[in-house]
């Protein structure tokens, strides 16, 4: 019997299109793609939670991710991404400053699965950035480039089949504004 495939579940957030596209006619990212094998424009996003880091059964924390994002979603968070980190296992996207925004959504949604009782392990929560492909023919370390930034509205629970390039979505919500001090 051939071994089950070897899935894992995240919560995303995916890009705009128009930052996709974007990102494929850039001056400052272009250069370094040569050379990569390129995560196709629909599959780029941030990863805010991996949720197979979690040793409890699938269905579980799929069924707890519904309910956190249905229930206290974190609020719409603004990303800024300058600079392209280049080495010989994947290209990146990733900020010079800290994510506040993305930061304080994934404290948000591992905060109440914890609160939940779940353990979560220090790779349940990965440092937010975009894989741009993966492969490198120089490791070219980090240049800076001109922000690109966005308004993460939006949050994507997919099961990720590895080594399948596919994603199988299995929730989407739409993040709240967070309300302005009015005076």
């Amino acid at each position: 019997m051939p071994d089950a495939p070897d899935t894992r579940l995240y919560l995303f957030a995916m890009l705009p299109e128009g930052v996709g596209d974007h990102l494929a006619v850039s001056n400052d990212i272009e250069p370094a793609l040569p050379g990569l094998r390129l995560v196709s424009t629909a599959r780029r996003h941030i990863t805010l939670a991996n949720l197979s880091a979690i040793d409890v059964p699938e269905d579980y924390r799929i069924q707890l991710a519904h309910w956190v994002m249905a229930t206290v979603p974190p609020f719409a968070f603004r990303v800024v991404f300058d600079q392209l980190v280049a080495s010989a296992r994947n290209t990146l996207l990733k900020a010079s400053q800290p994510l506040v925004g993305a930061l304080e959504a994934q404290n948000h949604i591992l905060d109440m699965l914890r609160h939940y009782g779940l353990d979560l392990p220090d790779k349940a929560t990965p440092t937010p950035h975009v894989t741009l492909g993966y492969g490198h023919r120089d490791a070219g370390g980090v240049q800076p480039i001109d922000g690109i930034s966005w308004l993460v509205d939006e949050l994507v629970l997919v099961r990720s089949w590895h080594g399948r390039t596919w994603h199988e979505e299995l929730g989407r919500w739409k993040l709240p504004m967070r309300q302005s001090a009015v005076a």
